[in-house]
């Protein structure tokens, strides 16, 4: 948020208002108080977007002459069944409670509040001297109604981060994980956080830490009010090992009183996984760990959607594949498609396909360029690649190269989720646990390309396809799938 001289004189004077009842209100900067109503106007907004795709659903349902005139009027009580059920899944509230929230994370809860909803309201027509519906009618509602609401609701957060300002956020720490966080958090800039500063013993605010990323140092933990106020943050992110229990508390009572949010990275984050989830015995909470192999359903499915999508965007695609061709023959010498053996599922060696993107003598260069047995790690990335032709380039920023790999998918060498497969002497590297990720089969897309793609180090990368092997779901290749445009268009860590 902006801070202008007006908004820091109103809260010096309505300090005491701060601490108390309707005061707490009236001693926030015309800043905070815009943003609390934006965030009021964003939740009656995904209301009304449920209400519209409902709305939609029953039109649609009439015009196709499964609900009657008559009917009409019965069928729109589905409009507050939805909209009670929605709140009992927390689908208006998530945004709020969240340092970052995604439609395609609410697909589940959708999905359950179509089927209930839909469930309650044909029980009423049975229940109640109203008239019934037909099963298909519900079925034609609580379809349009989940995809009209998944794609009004994403609509509705992309409008809202146009308007509002991001959340001003500082991370609490100095030490490798508050360096791992606050380098996390600048490459969410666009996505409603802007990171303007860390906060540390004096002490420990050595460049190693954040400092080395160009974020601003703000003071100590001790100044954490003082700090709040003035530089208007609206959100902290504790991430430092060291603090006690003590110390946390201290800090959130702080960031209660400034009205400040507050997100705490858990020690060891590195072992948690995307389906860990807290619960509690008692006052005791607990972290449950969930790992599994994935059921022979769940990879039946998934081969199901490989099959699918694939041929669906083949298909799609051909224009810009004929294209492409051309484009390539006339840029360099050389074939349109380069093939190369790449390992697969278990260890298994099998023939990708991509668009040709480098000179056609491309492999013998490498050995001049970098030493693989030198590698500290076994993966590589060569920045301003020389080998790369004019038309490659943008074939890797745009990632239409990758197209062709849709072949492979068909075949079932790949799958379109899963970590991204590696050459031979680059596996031939691989410890123990680096193998992992030869449990399942290599994927166009998986987690790190939709979390800085070519930006992560190797270890980052491994984290996340660890997170993805331990709990392996549909719903998370379907949430990575989606997600997978958005990282092409930006172009994050693409080179």
């Amino acid at each position: 948020m902006s801070h202008q001289p007006s908004q820091k004189t109103e809260n010096t004077k309505s300090g005491e208002a701060r601490k108390g009842g309707a005061g707490h209100e009236i001693g926030q900067s015309g800043g905070q108080v815009s943003a609390q109503h934006l965030r009021r106007l964003r939740r009656w907004a995904l209301a009304l977007a449920d209400t519209t795709a409902i709305a939609v659903g029953l039109v649609v349902a009439f015009e196709l002459g499964l609900i009657s005139s008559d009917n009409m009027l019965w069928a729109f009580m589905l409009i507050p069944i939805w909209i009670f059920v929605a709140k009992l899944y927390n689908l208006y509230d998530r945004d709020d409670r969240r340092i970052q929230h995604r439609t395609p994370e609410e697909l589940p809860s959708l999905l359950a509040t179509a089927a209930i909803s839909v469930a309650i309201a044909r029980g009423l027509t049975e229940i109640l001297p109203i008239p019934v519906f037909v099963s298909s009618a519900m079925i034609v509602i609580g379809a349009i109604a989940i995809v009209g609401s998944f794609t009004l609701r994403a609509t509705v957060r992309m409008l809202y981060r146009q308007v509002a300002d991001p959340e001003r956020t500082a991370v609490v720490g100095s030490g490798p994980k508050a360096t791992l966080v606050a380098k996390r958090l600048q490459q969410k800039v666009s996505r409603g956080i802007a990171l303007s500063g860390f906060i540390a013993d004096s002490s420990n605010a050595s460049d190693e830490g954040p400092s080395s990323l160009g974020v601003e140092y703000f003071g100590s933990v001790a100044e954490l009010p003082r700090i709040a106020e003035q530089q208007q943050l609206t959100r902290v992110v504790i991430a430092d090992d060291s603090l006690d229990a003590k110390s946390i508390g201290s800090i959130i009572n702080s960031c209660r009183e400034a009205s400040v949010s507050v997100t705490l990275v858990p020690a060891n984050q590195e072992v948690l996984g995307p389906d860990t989830e807290l619960n509690r015995i008692a006052e005791v909470p607990m972290l449950d760990f969930h790992f599994s192999i994935p059921p022979r359903s769940t990879l039946a499915i998934k081969r199901g959607l490989d099959i699918t999508v694939s041929a669906g965007l083949l298909a799609l695609m051909s224009p810009v594949l004929v294209l492409s061709a051309i484009l390539i023959k006339l840029d360099s010498r050389g074939p349109i498609f380069f093939r190369q053996i790449r390992i697969g599922k278990k260890g298994n060696p099998f023939t990708m396909y991509k668009l040709r993107t480098m000179d056609a003598d491309a492999e013998s260069q490498l050995d001049d360029l970098i030493d693989l047995d030198a590698l500290e790690e076994p993966v590589f990335k060569i920045h301003n690649d020389p080998r790369i032709t004019r038309v490659g380039r943008f074939l890797r920023r745009s990632s239409l190269d990758e197209v062709p790999q849709f072949f492979n998918v068909l075949a079932g060498n790949m799958s379109l989720v899963g970590p991204r497969p590696e050459e031979e002497a680059v596996v031939a590297l691989y410890d123990e646990r680096q193998r992992q990720r030869l449990s399942v089969k290599p994927g166009l897309t998986g987690p790190m390309q939709v979390a800085g793609r070519g930006s992560l180090n190797f270890e980052e990368r491994l984290a996340l396809e660890r997170d993805y092997l331990d709990n392996l779901t549909v719903a998370g290749d379907i949430s990575i799938l989606m997600r997978t445009p958005r990282a092409v268009i930006r172009g994050d860590g693409a080179f």
